[in-house]
């Protein structure tokens, strides 16, 4: 029996390791375990992401394409322009002419000099004097209209055998002769907002996290001072750099703010998800409200009525009517931001204490995962 014990209880010893090994490459045919199959080599590889899961960021890449595709075509595909401010003085047939062309919304003025001014204040973009038939363009207003309407008054002008005078006011200048610069540095500037908002996000693990408001604040600062820097001093992309740069280092900031904590808001209320949402909103529908190169009265009515209560026309004018019309009519661009400012970090403070985030309770969000981060912080094309 000694014996038989012993070699029992060698066997046992020697046979000790065969569980790790041998036995859980075999399925178990009873018991607790009934119907698990372990690998064989040791444990379980990573899962592949489900069918489901696939399909739905399939989906929302889809739909967001999609969204971009119909807002940008439909902004943009016919240059048409709708109700265009012009201003004339006096009346003559040939503005008649010309109307029976294009959509003008005429405004009268007293002289050329009053029509002129108010072109200044991007009142119109341009107009026509009966008296002399000078035809005054405003050149900065937009890249179609100085010329399309020369062209229409010079037929119109041939037809009844006048000859025409010409005045360019607000003219754009060798820096920036397509007057792209205030277009492109807004959209850079809607990128840094929300991005600078989604990345704190990530880092922080909650879009309301403490001093969220400060450190945007700081951030939009510390960028739109490096944009200047390299728009102005080092590109000389605009002109009279001395004079416009420190005006455009505030407007800059005050847009990229407007926008971060437009997405901080956003991220608070629904999570990451809100990137998504402040993309749609101000890169898919403000980005083509903004008319662009070809100004306001180019676009389809829808985006008229929509680009002023975004921030990227009200950025993109304001930088615009700095760089180009002697910082005239900017009020209602800075009023408009102010409040996306104002409400953003009013709803973004009161986030961090839970009050707008009650059904959340007490419970801090956690760390948004690999999944989550996969499209957040996407760039999207201009």
């Amino acid at each position: 029996m000694s014996d038989a014990q012993g070699d029992s209880g060698r066997n046992g010893h020697e046979s000790a390791p065969a569980p790790n090994t041998k036995a859980p490459a075999q399925p178990a045919s009873g018991g607790n375990g009934g119907g698990r199959v372990t690998s064989t080599d040791g444990g379980e590889g990573p899962r592949p992401p489900s069918w489901r899961a696939l399909i739905t960021g399939l989906l929302i890449a889809l739909i967001m394409t999609t969204i971009m595709c119909t807002t940008y075509v439909s902004a943009q595909h016919a240059v048409v322009a709708r109700d265009l401010p012009w201003g004339v003085v006096g009346s003559s047939p040939l503005t008649t002419a010309v109307q029976e062309k294009i959509s003008l919304k005429i405004h009268q003025y007293s002289d050329q000099a009053e029509l002129e001014d108010a072109a200044n204040r991007t009142d119109i973009y341009g107009g026509f004097v009966a008296d002399s038939n000078t035809l005054v363009i405003a050149e900065a207003a937009s890249l179609v209209a100085p010329g399309q309407m020369p062209a229409l008054y010079e037929r119109a002008a041939k037809e009844q055998g006048v000859r025409l005078a010409f005045t360019l006011t607000n003219k754009l200048p060798k820096e920036d002769p397509l007057g792209v610069v205030p277009g492109i540095s807004v959209f850079v500037l809607l990128v840094a907002g929300y991005l600078g908002s989604t990345l704190a996000m990530q880092r922080t693990g909650t879009a309301a996290a403490r001093r969220r408001v400060l450190s945007l604040i700081a951030y939009s600062i510390i960028a739109a001072l490096v944009f200047d820097v390299i728009i102005g001093p080092i590109l000389n992309a605009y002109p009279d750099v001395g004079s416009n740069f420190w005006p455009l280092w505030g407007e800059f900031a005050l847009m990229c703010l407007a926008v971060a904590l437009l997405a901080a808001t956003l991220q608070s209320l629904i999570g990451p998800i809100g990137t998504l949402l402040t993309v749609v909103i101000v890169v898919f529908f403000g980005n083509p409200s903004t008319g662009g190169v070809n100004g306001t009265a180019y676009l389809p009515a829808f985006w008229q009525y929509l680009g002023p209560v975004l921030p990227p026309w009200n950025g993109t004018t304001l930088i615009r009517n700095t760089l180009y019309f002697d910082g005239n009519a900017i009020t209602q661009q800075l009023i408009v931001l102010s409040i996306y400012v104002v409400l953003g970090a009013a709803l973004v403070t009161i986030s961090t204490y839970g009050r707008l985030m009650w059904w959340r309770g007490s419970k801090r969000r956690p760390p948004i995962s690999p999944e989550e981060e996969g499209g957040i912080a996407a760039i999207p094309p201009a």
